[in-house]
């Protein structure tokens, strides 16, 4: 009997020493220790997770002074979420150079600042509410402001980042759910404006945002589709689809605590479609 009880404990001595000299699966694939939820390039990126990230777009304008133009995107970003709180601050600011050719200067713009917090009333990306302010940070000499416009759609969700004179109030609601290997975010969102120097579209004083993706989340990244949507809920526009603009996205991101981004944007709508090509790329350190 006593035997007995001496083989079990050696067994169970052997199994726990087993277990604390193989490699665990969190070792074995460390994004899964420090894993964050699904991250966008082009909807809004409020979520349960602190972040600081850099996002580079390469915008290809079929017609820039009648010949073809480059534009880039640079624009800085971060996100703050308070320990054992449900709340968070983020910012961002962005620079844009739009490149000479035969015909046309070269120009560089500043962006607006955007900067806010976010409530997550369950702790969770589940459901989060964010209230923030575009400042009137944007260049306002025309090369800046050529600039600027040349690489709007690339974020056209922060599209009013991108004016001059513009101080905005932002409210929105996000949700991101997971199940399984799918996962969803969605965005709804107002930008109203509290002042526009009198510069900017007339009598348009409120934008109505409504941003969608979906994807896929693999071993070693996410995989998306982006749908982004923007527009002015009044004005001088006759019917409501000729006040909105549109793009969708293609896209993935590596998982961990370094993530690397890339995608395609494509504008959607008859104006830019075709005559703007799109390249967003990213790097962002999350925990």
């Amino acid at each position: 009997m006593a035997k007995s009880h001496v083989r079990r404990w050696l067994s169970g001595v052997a199994v726990v020493a087993a277990l604390l000299g193989a490699p665990s699966a969190l070792q074995a694939y460390p994004y899964y220790r420090y894993d964050t939820g699904p991250g966008t390039l082009t909807l809004d990126r409020m979520d349960d997770s602190t972040r600081a990230g850099l996002q580079v777009g390469v915008n290809k304008l079929r017609d820039y002074g009648g010949e073809s133009g480059l534009a880039m995107r640079f624009e800085l970003y971060g996100q703050y979420v308070i320990p054992r709180r449900a709340f968070g601050l983020y910012g961002g600011v962005a620079l844009s150079h739009l490149f000479a050719n035969d015909t046309a200067p070269s120009g560089t713009g500043l962006s607006n600042i955007d900067v806010g917090a976010f409530f997550m009333p369950n702790h969770t990306s589940d459901l989060i509410f964010r209230l923030g302010l575009i400042l009137p940070t944007a260049s306002e000499n025309e090369s800046g402001a050529l600039a600027n416009d040349a690489v709007a759609f690339e974020r056209l969700t922060d599209l009013l980042m991108q004016y001059s004179h513009l101080t905005t109030l932002r409210l929105s609601v996000s949700t991101v759910q997971q199940s399984g290997l799918a996962f969803f975010r969605g965005d709804l969102g107002f930008d109203l404006l509290l002042d526009n120097g009198d510069r900017f579209y007339g009598d348009t004083d409120a934008f109505l945002r409504l941003n969608l993706a979906a994807g896929v989340r693999l071993s070693p990244l996410d995989l998306a589709i982006e749908l982004v949507n923007i527009g002015a809920i009044d004005g001088h526009q006759s019917g409501l689809a000729d006040r909105f603009l549109h793009t969708v996205t293609v896209g993935f991101s590596t998982r961990g605590m370094d993530q690397f981004r890339a995608g395609l944007v494509f504008p959607l709508d008859d104006r830019v479609r075709n005559e703007i090509w799109i390249l967003s790329l990213g790097y962002q350190h999350t925990q």
